[in-house]
């Protein structure tokens, strides 16, 4: 056990000897130490595994790879959202989901899922795990972190790395875009969506892509954020920034499925009462 490195970003305001053009996309990248948590690593020539101890019990390095398919029990692949391959699996008595990181746009036609990285901290899988735990652990409402993976690809000591995470499954809850494709939900869904951004938000948490798919809802009406591949804690400047484009990505996303939707239950008046709800929760 040791403490946990998150990153962090803020603005550097003032540098009287640099243009101001130059500095006003500046930013200082700053580790701030937590808690002692429950993470522990396990290595080999191929594969690297971080994984919280109290959830797995001596797992392989490259239990994400392919061990994990062969000792779970059932597996099934999901097709909602993300442009990751995703599954829901029941193994080591959890109930969780398996997800792979891909790459999209042009890109993606010549490579969608390698990536070039030699320090395991600094990949993609390693990096959400680390923050994905600093939010449970701050009691904001995400899935629990079960484990991620790097493993090298083609071969051993190659620079290209293929990465995976394991995270426990929260249990009765759909996405809100498939919510509001089935039925006008609750009239306050929109208002506790609302709160739960800016809950996010109050604790510095800028969300890569929020939209209609990284929200989840639960059969209590509980609200819940996933996928924070590429996401941040951050200050300053930049942060409010990032914070407005949340909320406008949201939307475009809301008005994107509804236009490709025969119906889809979203209305000006629930954006109106998501935003009334975001600015009345106050902070940061």
């Amino acid at each position: 056990m040791f403490y946990t490195p998150i990153e962090c970003y803020t603005d550097v305001l003032q540098f009287g000897f640099l243009p101001r053009f130059f500095i006003q996309n500046l930013r200082v990248q700053v580790h701030v130490l937590t808690h002692y948590d429950s993470s522990s690593i396990v290595r080999s020539k191929a594969c690297c595994l971080l994984y919280n101890a109290d959830l797995l019990r001596q797992p392989r390095p490259c239990f994400l790879k392919g061990d994990v398919f062969q000792q779970a029990s059932h597996y099934q692949k999901i097709s909602v959202g993300g442009r990751g391959q995703a599954w829901f699996l029941e193994i080591a008595g959890l109930s969780a989901v398996l997800r792979s990181y891909q790459r999209g746009g042009l890109v993606a036609k010549l490579n969608r899922q390698s990536y070039l990285g030699i320090q395991p901290e600094n990949s993609r899988a390693f990096k959400e795990w680390r923050l994905l735990q600093w939010m449970f652990d701050r009691g904001l409402p995400v899935p629990q972190p079960v484990a991620a993976s790097l493993s090298r690809w083609p071969f051993a000591f190659s620079p290209f790395y293929r990465a995976h995470i394991l995270l426990l499954r929260l249990e009765n809850t759909q996405t809100l875009d498939q919510l509001l494709g089935q039925q006008a939900p609750d009239d306050r869904l929109w208002s506790l969506v609302g709160k739960c951004i800016r809950q996010f938000h109050n604790a510095g948490v800028c969300h890569a892509d929020l939209n209609v798919n990284n929200i989840l809802i639960d059969d209590q009406l509980r609200v819940y954020l996933i996928d924070f591949d590429k996401s941040a804690v951050r200050t300053g400047a930049l942060a409010q920034v990032i914070k407005k484009d949340n909320l406008s990505r949201l939307k475009r996303s809301l008005r994107k499925q509804q236009g490709l939707a025969e119906r889809y239950f979203f209305t000006q008046e629930n954006w109106l009462a998501l935003v009334a709800a975001y600015e009345k929760a106050g902070g940061g």
